[in-house]
């Protein structure tokens, strides 16, 4: 099993969450020091380009500077958090080109430590991998409907007409269950993170 994170530098990093929440550049600073390697390179393994990974990488560190003062320790590590900012920028960035990649099985993310960089601190992957726990516990709670729709609308190039005809149902149906998959998704991963 991938080494954890330290617990000492999991509470000094919400520690200076908390600062970034108040305003204060030098622990934004700090945190973009720690986060932004590991930060860039799941952006590319996602975008797979390094010009679009370097805008992902300034739309998320915005968002951590805006959202810090809503970080809650109960609910993830503070690199989890941020880790989720990410990916969420990157597939809403890849959602608006209708670019979403065939994607690997989620449980193959905590294997993917062989691809990082030299450098590269581990912890993204580790904490990559709670996050793909998080989302696949989330999709399995779905009924099947809305779960092999919503999982088509999400990791294939296929229009909710392409969608309703590989599963053999009404394109309202499949409409349906998308919009109430995403908002079951939603629900279920705002309690479970930031």
């Amino acid at each position: 099993m991938p080494p954890q994170a330290d617990p000492a530098d999991v509470v000094e990093e919400s520690h200076l969450l908390a600062r970034v929440g108040g305003g204060d550049r030098e622990a934004f600073r700090l945190i973009y020091a720690r986060f932004s390697a590991p930060l860039f390179s799941l952006a590319l393994r996602i975008v797979g380009d390094r010009g679009e990974a370097e805008e992902m990488m300034q739309d998320a560190f915005v968002k951590i500077w805006r959202n810090a003062a809503s970080y809650d320790a109960r609910k993830s590590r503070p690199f989890t958090w941020a880790v989720t900012i990410m990916r969420r920028t990157c597939f809403d960035h890849l959602r608006k080109r209708r670019r979403i990649p065939v994607t690997t099985p989620l449980a193959a993310e905590a294997g993917a430590a062989s691809g990082l960089q030299e450098g590269e601190d581990l912890r993204a992957t580790v904490e990559a991998a709670e996050d793909s726990g998080h989302l696949r516990r989330a999709l399995a709670d779905l009924p099947t409907g809305q779960r092999g729709a919503l999982e088509l609308a999400l990791f294939s190039d296929k229009t909710h007409a392409e969608i309703a005809s590989s599963l053999g149902q009404p394109i309202g149906t499949v409409k349906s269950w998308i919009r109430r998959g995403l908002v079951d998704l939603h629900n279920t991963l705002s309690s479970q993170s930031p």
